[in-house]
């Protein structure tokens, strides 16, 4: 049996209502896996987001609205601005991390 879905037309009231389909796990996972690499990435994202709100790459996902407005973050530098390596290691020492034995 195959389940043919039409987008919807402009003054289709069920235009926004969701569209519920039972796919087997294994073929959704193969079609899935058979999507070039960008797709998978997108995928990967959007559901690690939404399932895992609280993850590094949900709230950078989040953040990245704001990416344009440097008063929203709490480093900022600019490409051809100097480090202070020895104001950031003493920072980093302050806040209890300790310096690497490279």
């Amino acid at each position: 049996m195959q389940t043919i879905i039409e987008p919807p037309k402009n003054n289709d009231i069920l235009a926004s209502a969701p569209v519920t389909i039972n796919i087997p796990f294994e073929i959704l996972l193969a079609t899935i896996e058979a999507l070039p690499d960008p797709q998978k990435w997108q995928i990967y994202q959007t559901l690690s987001a939404k399932f895992s709100p609280h993850s590094a790459e949900a709230k950078a996902i989040s953040r990245l609205p704001d990416q344009d407005d440097s008063s929203k973050w709490i480093t900022s530098i600019e490409e051809d601005e100097l480090v202070d390596e020895q104001a950031l290691n003493a920072w980093l020492e302050k806040k209890g991390y300790q310096k690497a034995n490279v």
